[in-house]
């Protein structure tokens, strides 16, 4: 190229694409070495503007792009866009728009578990309205406990009642080979609430089959907690409540039916008080004042509280206190059971309770402190010890030793049917659902070396002494019985007192004799009488898998005394299936020694012999009397 060559100048563009046609011909043509390739791409989107009224419009958006190669490398690429705007929108645009404007915005997805919580709150409140309770409130506190236990339960793989005292509690449990499966807060509520078949309104449970049922309508209670814990495909629910419901003695006046009937229905369980038995006439009342006049023996109150604190000493739970106030309180019931002559519990009461009645033709019949209380023990052998109770048979039982109750009231009267009516209360309340393990536990194995011990260091007279029950206790003149003896002659003394034969006395050298064989039958884990035994003899022998579980002397006495069912009265035919039965009332028997021992397998063998002996043929229907009326 020469100095005076005019440089070659790069082709300039026009500012549209749309004016190609004012290109030289050199300017877009190609020799095979250079080509002009154009891309053009249109874009459409349309937006919306309803506000004040206006219509939506469609709006275009056209992009060109001219690209220019020069053999494989670009040598210019312009691009332009253009936009345009239509009034008007086509109708099948505007319905879409419409259609989705009119959509609710969406809502930000809420907690899991928060959902489930208020999800388990409705379903509750709409099973209580139906029994016309008031509904619960969500409490989170309670949510964090109800969480924590139940974390701890998916932890460990089991499903139990924890030992919270301040709440009643409600488990549920559903599993599902779908790691992913997952329930709402309603379907525990409905589990729930279906044992309301098993429940008989007015009336006190005879079992806990619909306890969850109950706690869920309590008309006490008043917040709740709730939370679940997933592993896999199992879910484990955990509700709590407060108050507490699943009161023993509170079941009538806190579940009621459906619609909320309660002080107008006909059922007799359902009293409505006003002040303290404003119901109770004056003249009603007087009559029972005048009743209980001499009802009871000796120092009645001190030997109830006395009698309650011997068995609680037993299972190892602090010893209750009398109060004035509850003593006051329970009184009053007592005295509206007489008056109504009806035994049921006090509805509404804040106080654990227990009831009594004892019937006698006899005007001038009485009741010591010990035997209700001991009634009520004797349901020890119906308590399952280290687990809930499926029913509520040893109800009594256990309140009388329940852990956490400090204080005892009773009050006692009678009515001119001969009925004496005897109500305890205690404070704080015990017999809440998933709190027995805690509070009832079984007898101290070493109760009644103690005993032995305890009463070793304080010497019998030469003679007898009365016990608390008025039964006779004799002993040797250098002899001391220890406290399974003296329960054991006391009950049966109360036995032989239904058949009008008189009471016996311990014997030293008869309890020694007794205790001997019981400790031959432990070693040799065998039940069977002494050969050639001189004395009279009743055996009793019981396992139990739990080997703390010590039976008390009423649990083989009774056994013995509940063969009365089999005897027939007035003849003089020998029934094998009765003997035991017929040495413990055997008229000529004038005393009496026990003795009980345990070995390791769980075994406890009671040996009871009598002086002189009993069931001689020929001599039933003089010394095995009817029991009286």
């Amino acid at each position: 190229m020469s100095a005076t060559s005019t440089p070659r100048r790069r082709p300039t563009f026009p500012g549209s694409l749309t004016d190609l046609h004012r290109f030289r011909k050199t300017t877009h043509g190609h020799n095979g070495s250079s080509r002009i390739v154009m891309v053009r791409k249109t874009d459409q989107r349309t937006f919306a503007s309803l506000e004040n009224g206006q219509d939506p419009k469609l709006e275009t958006i056209t992009r060109e792009t001219i690209e220019t190669f020069r053999g494989e490398r670009t040598e210019c690429k312009i691009t332009t866009e253009t936009k345009d705007i239509d009034e008007k929108c086509p109708h099948h645009l505007f319905e879409a728009l419409t259609e989705k404007s009119s959509r609710k915005p969406s809502v930000k997805k809420k907690n899991p578990k928060m959902e489930f919580q208020n999800e388990c709150l409705k379903a509750h409140n709409e099973y209580r309205k139906k029994h016309g309770v008031p509904p619960l409130k969500l409490n989170r506190d309670m949510c964090k406990v109800s969480q924590d236990w139940a974390n701890n339960l998916i932890r460990k793989g089991i499903l139990q009642h924890s030992n919270n005292q301040d709440y009643g509690e409600n488990l549920f449990c559903v599993q599902s080979s779908n790691t992913n499966f997952m329930i709402d807060g309603k379907e525990a509520v409905d589990n729930w609430y279906e044992e309301i078949k098993c429940h008989k309104f007015g009336v006190e449970p005879n079992s806990l089959s619909s306890g969850h049922f109950t706690q869920v309508v309590w008309k006490d209670s008043r917040e709740l907690g709730v939370a679940y814990a997933k592993s896999g495909g199992k879910i484990l629910v955990v509700a709590n409540y407060y108050p507490p419901g699943n009161i023993i003695g509170h079941f009538a006046d806190n579940v009621l039916p459906p619609g909320g009937l309660h002080s107008n229905n006909n059922n007799n369980n359902h009293i409505e008080l006003g002040h303290e038995f404003s119901q109770l006439s004056v003249s009603a009342s007087k009559t029972v004042d005048k009743l209980t006049q001499n009802v009871t023996e000796g120092n009645f109150e001190e030997d109830f509280l006395e009698s309650h604190n011997t068995y609680r000493r037993r299972h190892g739970v602090p010893p209750l206190k009398l109060d004035k106030k509850l003593c006051k309180y329970s009184e009053e019931w007592a005295k509206h059971l007489a008056q109504k002559n009806i035994l049921e519990h006090r509805p509404g009461s804040n106080y654990g309770e227990n009831i009594y009645c004892l019937y006698s033709s006899d005007p001038n019949f009485t009741v010591n402190g010990h035997t209700p209380v001991d009634t009520w023990y004797e349901e020890v052998s119906h308590h399952p010890f280290g687990k809930e109770p499926s029913n509520l048979k040893s109800g009594h039982f256990s309140q009388v030793i329940w852990k956490s109750s400090e204080y005892l009231g009773v009050g006692v009267a009678k009515n001119s049917q001969g009925s004496i009516y005897v109500v305890a209360n205690y404070s704080p309340a015990g017999n809440f659902v998933g709190h027995y393990v805690e509070n009832v536990p079984p007898v101290k194995p070493s109760f009644y070396g103690e005993a032995m011990s305890k009463h070793s260091r304080k010497p019998e007279t030469t003679t007898s002494k009365t016990s608390p029950s008025g039964a006779s206790v004799a002993a040797s003149r250098t002899g001391t019985f220890n406290q399974f003896a003296l329960d054991a002659l006391k009950i049966h003394n109360e036995y032989r007192r239904k058949h009008g034969v008189p009471d016996l006395k311990l014997n030293e050298k008869i309890c020694k004799f007794a205790q001997e064989w019981a400790d031959t039958c432990a070693r040799t884990s065998s039940l069977q009488h002494r050969t050639n035994c001189p004395y009279g003899e009743n055996i009793f022998s019981v396992y139990s898998s739990d080997f703390s579980h010590t039976p008390t002397a009423r649990d083989a006495i009774k056994e013995w005394y509940d063969e009365i069912k089999q005897h027939t009265f007035g003849v003089e035919k020998v029934n094998q299936q009765t003997l035991h039965f017929t040495q413990i009332v055997w008229k000529n028997t004038k005393e009496m020694g026990i003795g009980m021992a345990k070995n390791k397998k769980g075994q406890t063998y009671v040996v009871a012999n009598y002086d002189p002996r009993g069931n001689y043929v020929g001599q039933f229907v003089e010394n095995v009397p009817r029991p009286k009326p």
